[in-house]
């Protein structure tokens, strides 16, 4: 298969996803399609089905159900709240300091959902009132809460981990611990936004949180308990990154019926279905993927990218950038999903050829996949800060520059300098 033959083949997924269709069959039909040019239509399908069925036969994807699950479960028990609120009761007097709020509750909320669109619908209900009421103006609130979203996929546990370990069999708890670094430094690149450009919003003795310090952290220590029970078991070898996300849904029904209360069977059961709901979406992409990713092994085209790369002749550092940038750039147009599974195959091979390091250029893709995320016309955080927010998306737009800077600028770190990225993942 020719290079004009692969850039025929991402021009029809593109105009396949734009049309309306999902992800999921966007990504089916793209593979069928590529299959039957190989060997035909009946021996495509027959491929097909068989590569359905072997797709969620792991014991990795049996985490991204569980860690959906638990990331309704933390939404219905109202942790997000209490972490809100606590940070506001340390933070009032910070210039800024209502901002930083939101995006360490984010931080904190992510690494117990590792869901991007879980934490900033969540976080986005919690504090845009709040930021409004202490002053904020919409731009701010929507750099604050995008910000915020993009760390879901960022800090561990990482859906979008799991799904790269699964493609590429690398270990999720290295994965994990090679986004905690980058995730660190998102946060402060954020943070540091907040307090350079806020203002003091909580200036005065009335405008005082009514909380407590003591009262707060008490309110919000469950909360907190969960990414350090969850991330602490991970890193320490006690359980697995699936065994973790059983744990995680467990913690939370327990925090939700005996601590907090907030809990009822009724709510359990509405979580369950809203958690199947999108299961089964995600595991319906991860088919089309799979078929999707088998299709372009069987077409050689992993080869003929890595020849074409070869025959440039040109340096490792020009070939990352040129990586980069064609990730951001298919990142503008296509679902998170989409993206890793239509271009991770291209990698393997490349990466292998040219010794890079595969938990190294993860980190990268998933800095790319945030940027993803925030970056239109497909950025599916800003379209859910803007229903949230009731906000114009050109409003939300504008606020996301910020994020989309900052990744940026901890995109070129993670590039220049490796370690930090694998510098965690080296101590195990």
């Amino acid at each position: 298969m020719d290079t004009l033959m692969i850039l025929l083949g991402i021009v029809v997924f593109m105009l396949v996803l734009l049309s309306g269709l999902p992800v999921a069959f966007g990504l089916g039909f793209l593979a069928i399609l590529l299959l039957s040019a190989y060997v035909g239509p009946n021996t495509a399908t027959d491929i097909a089905v068989d590569k359905a069925y072997s797709a969620i036969d792991s014991d990795i994807l049996v985490a991204i159900p569980l860690f959906i699950l638990a990331a309704q479960l933390i939404s219905a028990t109202g942790m997000g709240k209490r972490l809100f609120s606590a940070a506001e009761v340390f933070l009032w007097r910070l210039r800024g300091g209502l901002g930083v709020a939101t995006i360490g509750s984010s931080g904190v909320f992510s690494a117990m959902t590792g869901s991007s669109f879980v934490s900033s619908s969540t976080m986005g209900l919690i504090a845009i009132p709040e930021l409004r009421k202490a002053g904020y103006g919409e731009s701010k609130i929507a750099a604050a809460i995008t910000a915020g979203g993009t760390l879901g996929s960022m800090i561990p546990p990482s859906i979008v981990m799991i799904v790269y370990g699964y493609l590429t069999d690398e270990s999720i708890s290295k994965l994990f611990m090679a986004g905690v670094i980058p995730g660190l430094l998102l946060i402060l690149l954020y943070s540091l936004f907040m307090v350079f450009t806020g203002h003091a919003e909580h200036a005065s003795p009335a405008q005082k949180p009514s909380q407590k310090k003591r009262h707060a952290v008490k309110e919000a220590f469950w909360g907190i308990m969960a990414p350090v029970i969850i991330l602490g078991g991970i890193y320490l070898g006690i359980f697995t990154a699936s065994e973790a996300a059983a744990v995680a849904v467990v913690y939370c029904m327990v925090i939700g019926f005996v601590v907090y209360r907030t809990l009822s069977l009724k709510s359990l059961w509405e979580q369950l279905m809203a958690a199947a709901v999108t299961s089964a979406m995600v595991t319906m992409i991860i088919i089309g993927g799979a078929i999707l990713g088998h299709s372009v092994i069987f077409g050689r085209m992993p080869q003929e990218v890595l020849s074409a790369i070869i025959s440039m002749d040109i340096s490792p550092m020009a070939l990352l950038i040129i990586i980069n940038l064609v990730l951001f750039v298919l990142g503008m147009f296509l679902e998170v999903l989409a993206l890793m599974y239509l271009v991770i195959p291209l990698l393997v091979p490349v990466i292998a050829h040219m010794g890079w390091d595969n938990i190294w250029i993860a980190v990268m893709l998933l800095i790319n996949v945030n940027l993803a995320l925030i970056t239109p016309p497909m950025g599916g955080v800003l379209y859910v800060v803007s229903h949230i927010g009731n906000m114009p998306l050109s409003t939300v737009m504008k606020g996301a520059l910020m994020p989309i800077a900052a990744l940026i600028i901890v995109l070129i770190l993670t590039l220049l300098f490796p370690s930090l990225a694998l510098w965690l993942p080296s101590l195990t």
